[in-house]
């Protein structure tokens, strides 16, 4: 127990030096926090002291080292360690003189008190010592260290680089389950992302590299983008506008106006099939009417589908009823292509938009510009202003 309160403090100290190299280490070079360190250096001591009292406790003590350690402490004149060389034969004696000698030192021992000639008192060189250093290690945790913003700045890039994996991982089931890509576009679009979620959670990458490979997957994807399509999207949405003033074409115009195409083209092909109850003649020149007015909405994005509404138009006119259901048929198909056609730009531009918005928070976090990384000089392909971007609900 003596010898605990001598090692315990050593111990200690120990310990702390330790942590005041690694403190000493933080400031030259960006290792750990300051936090951390006040946590490494906490352990550390404890470390130190359990070292300590295991050597007190654990080490090996021969019988003869103990005897003359405690003649010394006791003041026994070499009595305990006579005694144990003339027991063990290492020093030779006649019976008489060995069992005075040894009644001689029983006596001795007798009147020695443990209490006052072996005090349980803590070492003081070991207490100054370990309170030297612990005082060291609280003033370097105390002062500013420039090392702390290279770490804060790592840990933005981490936690940027993170949210972009879970933004790109949800964008690949987005692209997984999108009905408007065709295979090949859909192959290319996860390939793209998965190589992206692939090197940026490696966890090795500068914010500069991670940038640049969000930069190039967006110039993979460029040309996947449809120079068209927004016209398509805009005329949609005006075609939504003009035959929402009727009863006839009602729900067409909601389900283009929600973006649901593949419904509006049921609700147009609707009065191309030969179910249901005849219209009126009234009623059948009030949709070839909306027809038109559709048409002339969708003449400038696409004129394949205005030409297509047109003929539908005419048909319904001119009174042919075959005709007029074909035509109405083929204006349906077609409108369900050019629904396609902006749900396939709309999410090759919500990719984009997520590659960009994390290209430029990555940059952000890492103090890089937004277009820095890029390998061709060249923006990424969000930057160039997709046809689509900016649409709200096509």
């Amino acid at each position: 127990m003596a010898e605990s309160l001598v090692w315990g403090p050593w111990g200690a100290a120990a310990g702390l030096g330790v942590g005041l190299l690694l403190a000493v280490a933080a400031r030259l070079w960006p290792l750990v926090s300051a936090r951390l360190l006040a946590g490494l250096a906490g352990l550390l001591a404890l470390a130190g002291v359990a070292a300590g009292l295991a050597v007190a406790w654990l080490r090996p003590r021969p019988l003869h080292r103990l005897a003359r350690i405690l003649d010394r402490r006791f003041d026994l004149a070499e009595r305990l360690t006579t005694a144990v060389e003339i027991g063990s034969g290492r020093l030779r004696a006649t019976p008489m003189m060995a069992g005075a000698q040894l009644a001689d030192t029983l006596q001795a021992a007798g009147r020695v008190d443990a209490g006052v000639m072996l005090p349980l008192r803590a070492s003081r060189p070991g207490l100054i010592a370990s309170g030297a250093v612990a005082a060291v290690v609280a003033l370097l945790l105390w002062l500013p260290n420039p090392q702390e913003d290279v770490l804060q700045q790592r840990a933005a890039v981490r936690a940027a680089i993170e949210e972009q994996v879970e933004g790109l991982e949800a964008m690949r089931e987005e692209v997984a389950r999108s009905e408007g890509l065709s295979e090949t576009e859909r192959e290319m679009l996860l390939q793209a992302l998965e190589e992206a979620i692939a090197d940026l959670g490696s966890g090795q990458m500068t914010p500069e590299e991670a940038v640049a490979t969000l930069s190039e997957t967006e110039q993979a994807l460029a040309p996947l983008q449809d120079p068209g399509a927004a016209g398509v999207a805009a005329g949609l949405e005006r075609a939504a506008g003009a035959m929402a003033d009727s009863e006839l074409t009602r729900d067409i115009a909601e389900a283009l106006a929600r973006g649901d195409y593949e419904e509006a083209a049921r609700a147009l092909a609707a009065y191309g099939s030969i179910d249901g109850e005849p219209l009126t003649r009234e009623e059948e020149l009030e949709l070839a009417r909306q027809l038109v007015e559709a048409a002339g909405a969708v003449a400038e994005g696409d004129p394949v589908l205005a030409e297509r509404l047109s003929q539908a138009a005419d048909a319904i006119e001119g009174g042919d009823v075959a005709e007029a259901r074909e035509a109405i048929r083929d204006a349906a198909q077609r409108m369900g292509d050019a629904g396609q056609v902006v749900q396939r730009q709309e999410a090759i531009e919500r990719t984009l938009a997520q590659l960009q918005e994390g290209r430029e928070r990555v940059g952000k976090a890492g103090g890089t510009e937004p277009g820095a990384g890029s390998s061709s000089g060249q923006g990424g392909a969000a930057d160039q202003g997709g046809p689509v971007a900016g649409q709200q609900g096509g």
